[in-house]
């Protein structure tokens, strides 16, 4: 039984992972030069780096469990943070999310919050996390009506929500899906104080996920071909036959998965199949490197009222950087490089005045289709991973699921794929 994969991004991978424990013969095709998709390394500065900065905590239980499958060591791979978060605004008082304190969980963290946004922040936050059920239950809705509906102050808005729903579906909050925010919510900041925490790999994705994905899928008798670009699917009677590659190699295959981007899977499933394709928003990630004793108090650090959004101490890997970020859409796409240097380090020291004024280095990468944008509704727009065609299959981030555009949502598809596609052979 011959199975291809198109796409070696995290969701291809887990795929091929998927398919290959259960004994299926898979081989993998990536475009690219090595793999991970977005999450991939980039080399800088005579240290290799994460293309763009990515956000992981306790509740991405499939991105976990896909990793100790294939032998990674969790505790040997991540920090593992206890939720401790401060979000510093130019209007208000910092804001706290954090575990700390001799409380149990939940109650460490309401009581955090309510000494920095009062009672009756305290109070709007819990009712707002108490109406998750009745809203997933009706029809979707704006995060920013969700806002209103369940009555949340002007400040928790602009600094608890509005950087919470760009770290989390990288969508402005007047269009985001707050089905896909509760979820999420719902999720992390549950009874098990674990799935908040925050975790911080000890090396580049690139190294951390695709490298053992590669040694696992190879033990098993799988096949990976990178810088294999695919042209065409040869579909006869509604039935899968091959792909095509670029350089014209004809590849067959009585199953193939589709592991791509939302508009890349469009592309090369059209006309067979008519894939309703999202808008894509950027991500835009800053690094700066500082003096090596360069440090923050906490592994990561939130600002609101500025174009800097989040700010990430990696030092712990290499002293003295930070990687700044910047999701969705906004005037940073209209800035030069130099320009958004130069204004992302006037806010960082106006924060923090114990940082220089100006880093020894830096390095912009935009993302610009870097997630599916998670608007009102997109739920009705995902496809499903079986398709009409016979041996055609959909995996990637965008396929349906109840998460937005991580790599929790990626491994969830590529594993669910590869197992319905298992069973339609048993």
């Amino acid at each position: 039984m011959s199975i291809v994969i198109i796409g070696g991004g995290w969701s291809g991978l887990a795929a091929a992972i998927t398919l290959c424990q259960q004994d299926h013969s898979v081989h993998l095709l990536e475009s690219a030069k090595q793999l991970g998709g977005r999450a991939r390394n980039v080399e800088w500065q005579n240290k290799t780096i994460d293309n763009g900065q990515h956000l992981m905590i306790g509740a991405y239980h499939h991105m976990l469990a896909m990793m100790e499958l294939i032998g990674i060591d969790i505790n040997k791979s991540f920090q593992r943070y206890p939720i401790d978060i401060t979000i510093n605004d130019t209007e208000y008082q910092p804001l706290h999310l954090s575990a700390k304190g001799w409380l149990p969980w939940p109650f460490s963290l309401a009581w955090n919050l309510a000494n920095s946004a009062g009672l009756s922040g305290l109070k709007q936050v819990a009712n707002l996390q108490s109406n998750i059920p009745k809203l997933l239950k009706n029809k979707d809705i704006s995060v920013s009506d969700w806002l209103l509906h369940t009555k949340q102050s002007e400040r928790l808005i602009k600094q608890l929500w509005e950087p919470l729903c760009l770290a989390t579906l990288n969508t402005p909050i007047d269009q985001a899906s707050a089905h896909l925010l509760a979820t999420v919510l719902q999720d992390s900041l549950g009874q098990n104080k674990s799935f908040a925490d925050l975790l911080v790999p000890r090396q580049p994705l690139g190294d951390l996920f695709p490298r053992q994905a590669v040694r696992y899928i190879e033990q098993h008798g799988g096949k990976i071909s990178l810088q294999t670009r695919v042209k065409q699917l040869l579909i006869k009677q509604k039935k899968i036959q091959a792909v095509i590659t670029q350089d014209g190699e004809t590849i067959t295959a009585e199953h193939i998965i589709v592991a791509t981007s939302p508009t890349q899977s469009a592309d090369l499933t059209s006309p067979h199949l008519n894939i309703d394709t999202p808008a894509e928003y950027p991500i835009c990630t800053i690094y700066l490197q500082y003096p090596f004793d360069t440090r923050l108090s906490s592994p990561m650090l939130g600002l609101t009222g500025t174009l800097s959004q989040w700010i990430f101490d990696r030092s712990k890997q290499h002293p003295g950087l930070m990687a700044v970020v910047i999701s969705g859409p906004g005037e940073h796409e209209a800035m030069s490089k130099n320009e958004l240097i130069q204004q992302v380090c006037k806010e960082i020291h106006q924060q923090l005045p114990s940082l220089p004024e100006t880093a020894d280095h830096s390095l912009v990468i935009r993302e610009k289709r870097a997630t599916f944008a998670c608007t009102v509704n997109i739920e009705k727009m995902r496809p499903n991973s079986q398709t009409n065609i016979s041996g055609l299959w959909l995996a990637g981030d965008f396929v349906a699921n109840s998460y937005p555009a991580t790599l929790e949502g990626a491994i969830r598809n590529g594993e669910s794929c590869a197992k319905l596609l298992a069973l339609s052979l048993a």
